[in-house]
């Protein structure tokens, strides 16, 4: 696949994330289209069952030379979407999460050549803490392909299509979308060990996604009715913040930043965590 493709690919399926990399220095960004597009034609093969068999792609992530246990973990990830079985506990919520989206922390620290174990750890709960947003926001749709990733024991008394559960569901978004800023509290204490030229475009990443889980608290009526989305006026002022915040952190140069193994109690033994 060439850039131009990655780079179509990248901004039809996640505006954040498009708007995001703009920020990243060039070489970093042609890499990030490309470990992106590698994800997005997996993910894509698992939600239409057909098991992906593209060398264009796999050699691209050779060529980055990703970690291979990185990758397992990935394609052990979106092949569970592939033959789908209800998460049972949070614990189960949060090692899949680590697995699709923790795990492109993991491929975008190798991009970044971050090596501290350490510094590995933030960029995992930054995708665990999207990835929760995520499924926050996408309940109905992910509904209607008969998918549920809300925990079953947390739900198991909660029918999402019945009108007369709402108020207990939102309830559940509520706690799982508490439980994403616990993650996003703890990525942003790692903004800074992340090399200065794509520090910013993480921190935007960061805050955009962080904003639709506030959105959706925001929001409970429409929450029922329509996706929640942050509006390209939305999207501006976050911009702007990001910027004073950037600034300000600069300024602080806060690097001994001691992470908290509470958050990886679920991932014990799993690649690069914490536990």
């Amino acid at each position: 696949m060439t850039s131009t493709e990655n780079f179509a690919i990248l901004k039809d399926n996640s505006k954040t994330f498009y708007l995001a990399s703009s920020f990243l220095p060039a070489a970093i960004r042609y890499k990030v289209l490309n470990v992106y597009a590698f994800c997005r034609k997996y993910d894509d093969s698992a939600d239409s069952d057909i098991k992906i068999n593209n060398p264009d792609v796999d050699k691209i992530i050779e060529d980055l030379k990703i970690s291979e246990q990185i990758i397992k973990q990935l394609k052990i990830g979106i092949d569970s979407d592939r033959n789908f079985q209800r998460l049972k506990t949070l614990d189960d919520l949060i090692i899949y999460s680590y697995r699709v989206a923790g795990c492109v922390g993991l491929m975008m620290c190798e991009l970044l050549d971050i090596d501290n174990d350490n510094d590995k750890y933030f960029a995992i709960d930054l995708g665990i803490a999207m990835q929760i947003t995520n499924i926050c926001r996408d309940v109905f749709e992910d509904k209607a392909m008969n998918r549920i990733y809300l925990p079953q024991d947390m739900i198991d008394n909660v029918n999402i299509k019945n009108k007369t559960d709402e108020d207990k569901l939102f309830e559940k978004i509520e706690a799982l979308i508490k439980i994403s800023e616990n993650y996003y509290g703890s990525a942003i204490k790692g903004i800074n060990k992340i090399p200065f030229g794509s520090r910013f475009s993480i921190l935007v990443s960061l805050r955009l996604y962080q904003a639709i889980g506030k959105k959706i608290l925001r929001n409970r009526k429409k929450y029922f009715h329509k996706k929640i989305h942050t509006t390209k006026f939305e999207k501006f002022l976050i911009l702007m913040k990001c910027i004073g915040e950037f600034i300000l952190n600069h300024i602080q140069n806060k690097k001994d930043t001691i992470h908290n193994a509470d958050l990886h109690i679920a991932l014990k033994k799993l690649p690069f965590t914490n536990g």
